[in-house]
């Protein structure tokens, strides 16, 4: 059996509001807005938190101090069936970023500084790996590049690292890229643009995944990651359609290979 037909599907149907559209996404980030959605399955770092429906909520806005501008955010993810305190159901962060431009549209490079307090308020401790708070320092770069001579207008690449600070005290990092294709339709009323973006990463962790005790795994494979969104978006509006199509195959403390479905409806306010 391949690894795809090994996946669990679920079904994840997401609205949000005030999300960045990547056509129009501002360089640094200086965005405010607002998040709601639902979706069946909870992950962080590809470890499934619930494996039940759940509320997503989310706020985030630009706080300008002279010289280091910070970005910041609060995201919850609360489940709406079967809580329960032997897993990690809830979940709620608040975090602050500081985006370095090296280079501007229309291929934007950089690098994000951030700092992020997790909760998770059901969980019971049942041993030292499994508190209900932990935190976390982070650095992404992003890079953008085109292939004009393929008509791939972008293709991006992005390197995550991750220090966790309490609950594990461990590594995660991650090497991805997405390409995209797409067209405009001109129509009385506003520009439509359809897109096809094709995302895939490789990540590797010395992470023990919730609740798993003993000693920790040696640094190595964590999970490989594929997902095609397929995009539509009216420009006048601000607003954006994403049918999501993903799976991912995991290391074997990380839990099963998962697989889901989501549909995305993204409004850009400010």
């Amino acid at each position: 059996m391949t690894p795809f037909t090994a996946a669990r599907l679920s079904v994840a149907v997401t609205c949000l509001a005030a999300c960045e559209l990547p056509a129009q996404k501002y360089v640094p980030d200086d965005s405010t807005g607002a998040m709601i959605g639902v979706n069946s399955r909870s992950l962080w770092r590809d470890i499934s938190l619930a494996g039940v429906p759940g509320l997503q909520t989310g706020v985030t806005f630009p706080v300008r101090f002279p010289g280091f501008p910070l970005q910041l955010e609060l995201d919850g993810w609360t489940a709406i069936t079967k809580r329960s305190s032997a897993s990690y159901s809830d979940q709620y962060s608040a975090s602050a970023h500081h985006q370095w431009i090296l280079a501007d549209r229309p291929h934007p490079k950089s690098l994000v500084f951030g700092y992020t307090e997790y909760w998770n308020p059901i969980v019971r401790p049942i041993n030292s790996q499994s508190r209900a708070h932990t935190r976390e320092l982070s650095v992404s770069g992003l890079f953008d590049i085109g292939i004009p001579q393929q008509g791939i207008r972008t293709v991006h690449f992005q390197l995550d690292a991750a220090r966790d600070l309490a609950r594990e005290n461990a590594t995660w990092i991650r090497g991805g890229a997405n390409a995209s294709l797409g067209i405009s339709v001109a129509a009385a009323q506003t520009d439509y643009s359809l897109a096809a973006i094709l995302w895939a990463a490789v990540s590797a962790s010395d992470l023990r995944g919730p609740r798993l005790s003993g000693q920790r795994p040696a640094f190595g494979f964590h999970s490989a990651d594929v997902e095609l969104d397929l995009q539509l978006r009216a420009r006048k509006l601000a607003a954006t359609t994403t049918l999501q199509l993903a799976t991912a195959v995991r290391a074997d403390r990380v839990g099963a290979n998962v697989g889901w479905v989501g549909l995305r409806q993204s409004f850009l306010l400010l």
